[in-house]
């Protein structure tokens, strides 16, 4: 699977009711063959894929597409990627809120 088909999916499986407080855009700076950059945007009309890294995204997440998906997936623990420098993430408090509601925690 592929970075925009990882996020496609993604987005299908966050409820609709569950982005009742939430607004805002993640950016995802993916290498790899598999990555490419694209940007979340979150809103309580549901959740957008975007082609490209938006300038005024809330928060920003910079790993490979296969480091994403072992995190995700909990094959690889969050903190020993970004201490490895395998993940980066651009404000952590932010990112933080919108993991809870994508899955990623």
């Amino acid at each position: 699977m592929e970075a925009r088909a990882f996020l496609e999916d993604l987005r299908q499986r966050v409820p609709a009711e569950s982005l009742a407080d939430y607004s805002g855009k993640i950016s995802f700076d993916l290498s790899g063959d598999k990555g490419g950059q694209y940007t979340l945007i979150i809103s309580e009309a549901g959740v957008l894929v975007d082609d490209g890294l938006h300038d005024d995204a809330h928060c920003g997440l910079e790993a490979s597409y296969e480091t994403l998906i072992r995190v995700v997936a909990k094959e690889e623990n969050v903190l020993m990627a970004m201490m490895m420098g395998k993940l980066k993430v651009r404000n952590q408090g932010e990112m933080i809120r919108y993991a809870k509601i994508l899955g990623f925690m």
